[in-house]
């Protein structure tokens, strides 16, 4: 089957964890275009979600750091936050289709490392949360390193988001793509509460124009204008490579300070 649907959002924990800190009209934007595509998703009728979302050190750290690691498990733990007001649960997964995808990647060129027991933060859990809060539509997760270099370069995400397409095209299941991350913001640091509207503008504006020469020409020094949280749009990246033909549908970028992000959301439609 082809792949059925896709969308890119941001995940910042201030969402659920600060909702009531952040004016009205940008809560409600950014509460009302998780609901759009919460519907879209529920409506391709999808039977998995590929979700590709960034490591918080949750599962890694210095001593082993994988650029991709994509989970098998019959389900995830998530999210380890206590404080995110998501309720821990186990995620469902599908390892069959992710044992599909795994071997998919290896023969495009695509070692992928691998795990059957993922605790998942807020980087997969709050998505899923506001998505697939029934859990009816299983998620494999595919983290990746957005903490410390080196990261894999946006061409090769943009690379992985293509072969992971062709594999998706192959497959009898109707796929659906999730990158979630972003868009700039400087977690924990002095700069925290920053956020650097000009450089999520110009981003947005070049997914919105599916330009994927763009994206790929992205340098590391380049995306770190956007903080260090920043690294994170790796993950529409990656979307943006998979379904390079379809037509994005902006819905709306907020950038809340309370929640210290530039909060963005799109949606793509597959074109005639």
């Amino acid at each position: 089957m082809p792949l059925v649907y896709a969308c890119s959002a941001s995940h910042a924990p201030g969402i659920t964890a600060w909702t009531e800190a952040a004016p009205k009209e940008k809560k409600d934007a950014v509460y009302g275009a998780f609901a759009t595509l919460r519907e879209s998703l529920s409506a391709s009728g999808a039977d998995v979600a590929v979700v590709f979302a960034p490591e918080h050190f949750a599962n890694f750290f210095l001593d082993n750091m994988p650029a991709f690691c994509l989970g098998r498990g019959a389900h995830h733990m998530g999210p380890v936050e206590p404080w995110l007001r998501v309720a821990r649960r186990p995620i469902p997964g599908d390892p069959a289709f992710a044992n599909e995808l795994l071997r998919g990647c290896f023969e495009e060129g695509f070692d992928l490392s691998f795990s059957d027991e993922l605790d998942l933060d807020h980087g997969v859990a709050l998505p899923a949360h506001f998505l697939v809060p029934d859990g009816r539509i299983p998620i494999v997760p595919v983290i990746f390193n957005a903490l410390v270099e080196p990261m894999p370069s946006p061409a090769r995400c943009f690379a992985l988001g293509q072969a992971v397409g062709r594999i998706a095209e192959r497959s009898p299941r109707k796929v659906a793509l999730v990158g979630t991350g972003g868009l700039s913001h400087w977690p924990g640091e002095a700069e925290h509460g920053t956020i650097n509207e000009e450089f999520d503008r110009v981003f947005i504006e070049r997914i919105k124009a599916n330009d994927g020469e763009a994206l790929r020409r992205y340098t590391h020094a380049a995306i770190a204008e956007s903080g260090t949280g920043g690294h994170e749009v790796r993950a529409w990246i990656v979307v943006a490579g998979a379904v390079a033909g379809w037509t994005p549908e902006f819905l709306t970028y907020q950038p809340v300070h309370q929640w210290a992000t530039g909060c963005g959301f799109v949606q793509y439609r597959l074109a005639a």
